[in-house]
């Protein structure tokens, strides 16, 4: 047998297993079946969103023009990730049952807080089981959200800023 012989049936061997096919015959109707899907998802995101930008322009104005404008190509996945957040949060808020406090619950949990305090044994009873740290990381938390924002709302981390023109100019 020739060289030329043996390079032409391997090379036919190789193109007849090549050209095997693995795909199942209804890979391309279930491809076309998920495009679909995947169509209708767009459509059904684009129609929740549409609203609640519209309701954003509304309260909001030009600021969510020019977010939206600064968001350039980031804006559909990030308005596409906050409408699969929130789908997952209603879920968990169905599954685990959840609902916000009555108005009874808060007015009851804060008068029981607010007369224990006033009580001196409360505070020796925390000094005394250790719980004023617990205590004191809360306040520090509390205090540290305070603070950050207060530096959102002034848009500046410390002081504000103050566009004064130079007495001497």
């Amino acid at each position: 047998m020739s060289s030329l012989t043996l390079l032409r049936s391997s090379a036919r061997a190789v193109a007849q297993r090549q050209s095997v096919r693995f795909a199942s015959s209804g890979a391309e109707e279930t491809a076309a079946a998920a495009k679909a899907k995947a169509a209708e998802a767009t459509a059904k995101l684009q129609a929740a969103a549409g609203p609640a930008l519209d309701k954003a322009k509304a309260v909001f104005g030009g600021v969510a023009d020019r977010a939206g404008g600064l968001l350039g190509a980031y804006r559909e996945p990030i308005v596409g990730n906050a409408a699969v957040a929130k789908e997952v949060l209603k879920q968990v808020y169905v599954a685990e049952k959840m609902s916000p406090p009555s108005l009874a619950q808060v007015q009851q949990t804060y008068s029981s807080f607010f007369n224990s305090a006033k009580d001196f044994g409360f505070w020796r009873n925390l000094y005394e089981s250790g719980q004023w740290k617990k205590v004191g990381i809360y306040a520090v938390e509390a205090y540290g959200i305070f603070k950050i924002g207060e530096m959102i709302g002034r848009r500046h981390v410390v002081g504000y800023k103050l566009n004064e023109v130079p007495a001497h100019a």
